[in-house]
């Protein structure tokens, strides 16, 4: 198993979701965990439950990653369970989707606090004792919207961006001390919880699905397992990247997309619009 004897931290990790996914990954392939999500998300207990149900060793610490003394608190966890920590994968995020002014200024920090603070913090309580378990590696869940973005997207766009600039920082400074340090760019990722709700509007799932040269949207498994790689010893020499998992997304221009003259280069279709009442 590629992650036996290690232990982990997987925060922002309630069920159906990509940190879920990935500490079920870890379990499966050896990891002891230590997951976390906000207070009263019952969704946390269900990933411990799910974890244990086939035999992994799991202990869940809930609080808002925003905050040092959970960080604290998730690394005496593991410490205190486990003896010792190897990996951390932070997947909590925040943001507020509105035209950029119309941002509050609660909001944006809000947003920051959780997802480029929180993974700071998450780094500066964790690396130290990766370092005394020997080294050990760092996984931030980023998104293609770090390096593109959507309408009503700034502050998600921007503090994530700053966390691809923080996975750089932390990958040269304790390159040295054993750390790696890696980010994921996820497009579309889509649970089992959401599916559902998206179906619910063919037309949006379609076009939706329809924009991957894949021919599908993503799942928080196909996340998870590029995390398992990140995190394992088989990318032993590979850290500072922001690694693209979407499907093929963003390789394509809205050209390749969109016109029709384009379009029907490489696919036999064209997109279905959307009727105006």
């Amino acid at each position: 198993m590629r992650l036996d004897g290690k232990v982990a931290i997987v925060a922002g990790a309630g069920w159906g979701g990509i940190g879920a996914a990935t500490a079920y990954r870890f379990a499966q392939e050896g990891a002891k965990v230590v997951v976390n999500a906000l207070p009263g998300e019952a969704r946390l207990n269900e990933t411990v439950e799910q974890i244990r149900a086939i035999g992994g060793e799991a202990v869940a610490v809930p609080g808002n990653v925003k905050e040092g003394a959970v960080w604290r608190a998730l690394v005496a966890a593991a410490l205190d369970h486990f003896g010792q920590l190897h990996i951390l994968m932070n997947n909590a995020a925040n943001a507020t989707i509105k035209p950029v002014i119309e941002i509050s200024e609660e909001e944006w920090n809000e947003a920051l606090a959780v997802t480029l603070t929180g993974s700071w913090l998450g780094a500066k309580y964790c690396i130290p004792e990766m370092i005394k378990a020997g080294g050990g590696s760092i996984v931030f869940t980023s998104t293609v919207n770090s390096l593109i973005t959507n309408p009503h997207f700034g502050v998600y766009s921007s503090s994530k961006a700053g966390l691809n600039g923080l996975t750089r920082s932390l990958a040269m400074e304790y390159g040295r001390s054993g750390i790696r340090c890696n980010a994921i760019a996820p497009g579309l990722i889509v649970g089992e919880r959401q599916r559902a709700a998206m179906q619910q509007d063919p037309l949006e799932d379609q076009i939706n699905t329809d924009l991957y040269p894949v021919g599908r949207y993503g799942a928080p498994e196909d996340i998870a397992n590029v995390a398992l790689f990140l995190a394992s010893d088989e990318a032993a020499f590979v850290t500072g990247i922001v690694l693209v998992a979407d499907g093929g997304l963003t390789l394509q221009s809205p050209e390749a997309i969109a016109r029709p003259a384009f379009r029907k280069r490489w696919r036999n279709d064209l997109l279905v619009p959307r009727s105006i009442d």
